[in-house]
């Protein structure tokens, strides 16, 4: 049977409620485990790692409240792919449809008073397990787009030291041109001062010639070859940046083509922003609506990921615990690898000021906070050229 090892939990605060569900799913589902234990339950869900968390809390108030919680103390729920469902009554399920439209939760249940149809739960949790696992089908390809678009980073980092290093290979050239011309105008003018003074007297001339010949001699046949081997030198050099550039230009054409399949596929976001279960929501948010989405939680972080990915999108918080989104998408703005990259702000501020120096600063949109999940979609959507 499909699903037959999956892992389901079960966290409520009623022990008779939690075993109810637990006998409802285990003919199906015989890895499921229930706790009504508050101190406990972090342990739990951390000790079975459940691909299914059903919440059967008596009011959608202690479901959020507990997930929440959970999401900002437990450091495995970060990277554990997994589904949540909702257990509510009649009078709670608009509000779990509501929260579900959202994507706070995955799906919701209308479980209580059990006289509905007692097969629902079991469909549920076996609809989650499916979407779970299309969702990890799909990670390879996810890679892959991942690895194209740091390719795309790299391209762009290669082509910019190319270009330094011909600029590096062409000053040294000049450099070293300007040297044969200074040394030559100084030997000259040693001569003629030795034919002219004798230094002062330090020195007798008796034959001119013969010194204004020692004197091109000694130019011709040592110093200035030593200068034009010095001249010569750079050349291999710039040879080889025509070479790589040369080599490379198929390779990394393929690499413009596999990065183009890959943003027409699953364009790549980038979320900045510090509150947790924030970056959760939007998280879910993005991925239902088939993006690639990256978190993180700092402007530290951000750099780091900038440094070597080059995302579609940004998503920029406004207050930031160790800098503010206007400095930081200033800061990107300045740099050749990320200045096309456009930058939607997130703030629950609406001055103007903020709005103008934001527009400054490059920010392409804004979207406030609490987000309305229609709208912040149709702004990404319409920032990326869909």
């Amino acid at each position: 049977m499909k699903h037959r090892e999956a892992r389901v939990l079960v966290v409520g605060d009623n022990a008779m409620d939690g075993e109810q569900v637990c006998v409802m799913l285990r003919e199906r589902y015989p890895q499921v485990e229930a706790t009504t234990d508050a101190l406990k339950s972090d342990a739990v869900f951390e000790r079975v790692k459940p691909q299914v968390l059903v919440l059967a809390f008596k009011s959608l108030e202690a479901c959020e409240r507990f997930y929440l919680g959970l999401y900002r103390r437990s450091e495995v729920i970060q990277s554990l792919p997994h589904r949540t469902l909702l257990l509510c009554d009649k009078e709670t399920v608009r509000r779990a449809f509501d929260l579900c439209v959202q994507d706070v939760f995955d799906d919701y249940v209308l479980f209580w008073p059990l006289v509905h149809d007692a097969r629902r739960l079991a469909m549920s949790v076996h609809l989650a397990l499916c979407a779970l696992d299309q969702e990890l089908a799909l990670a390879p390809l996810s890679e892959l787009a991942n690895l194209a678009r740091r390719a795309e980073a790299l391209e762009e980092q290669l082509a910019q030291q190319v270009k330094l290093g011909r600029l590096h290979a062409r000053h040294a050239q000049t450099t070293a041109r300007l040297a044969q011309e200074s040394v030559s105008r100084a030997m000259g003018g040693l001569s003629e001062r030795i034919l002219a003074t004798g230094l002062d007297n330090a020195l007798t001339v008796r034959d001119a010639s013969r010194v204004e010949q020692a004197f091109g001699k000694l130019r011709s046949e040592a110093v200035m070859p030593t200068l034009e081997d010095v001249v010569q030198s750079v050349q291999p050099v710039r040879d080889w940046v025509d070479t790589i550039t040369s080599e490379l230009s198929e390779p990394m054409q393929a690499t413009r083509d596999m990065v183009q399949r890959a943003r027409s596929s699953r364009p790549q976001l980038l979320v900045v922003d510090d509150d947790e279960y924030m970056r959760r929501l939007l998280k879910q948010v993005l991925i239902g609506a088939q993006y690639e989405v990256e978190v993180v939680g700092t402007a530290v972080d951000a750099q780091r990921f900038l440094a070597k990915n080059r995302p579609d999108l940004i998503l920029m918080d406004f207050l930031l615990p160790d800098s503010n989104g206007i400095l930081l998408t200033r800061e990107l703005k300045g740099s050749q690898l990320n200045v096309d990259v456009p930058v939607i702000m997130l703030t629950g501020r609406t001055e103007k000021h903020v709005i103008v120096e934001s527009r400054k600063a490059g920010a392409v949109d804004f979207v406030a906070k609490p987000f309305n999940r229609d709208i912040l979609l149709k702004k990404v959507a319409q920032h990326l050229g869909h």
